[in-house]
């Protein structure tokens, strides 16, 4: 349990490190003030987005209609990255199932170092 509650959090630290790092090329203020008005507008505090993607990204959608496929897909692509994975484009997927798939792949990656017992102190601190 624990290796999967560390892959949990890690994982939401990722996500939301990559949503930061993307919102960056619009400019610290403006990337507040998404911020802002997401949790002001919306009720959706940044913290929470790890747990809410779907409504982050119709938020984003509202905000940025057309623009918000562009500044999806660089969130994905620094997703996939820090994840150590490629992001490959997949016919019929869209940003949820992109997260989900990294979710799930840094779950089996817990689940295999659990079983094989090398989960240890020195990756929890990582975290």
């Amino acid at each position: 349990m624990v290796g999967k509650e560390l892959q949990k959090c890690k994982f939401d630290c990722l996500l939301v490190k990559a949503i930061d790092e993307s919102l960056n090329f619009l400019g610290e203020s403006a990337k507040y003030s998404i911020y802002f008005h997401l949790e002001v507008s919306f009720g959706l505090k940044k913290e929470e987005i790890p747990k809410k993607p779907d409504v982050f990204a119709e938020k984003l959608e509202e905000l940025f209609r057309d623009g918000s496929e562009y500044i999806k897909r660089i969130i994905l692509k620094r997703l996939f990255e820090s994840a150590g994975l490629k992001l490959k484009c997949k016919e019929g997927y869209s940003f949820i199932d992109y997260i989900n798939e990294v979710r799930e792949f840094l779950d089996k990656q817990a689940e295999r170092k659990v079983k094989r017992g090398l989960w240890n102190a020195e990756e929890k601190n990582e975290l």
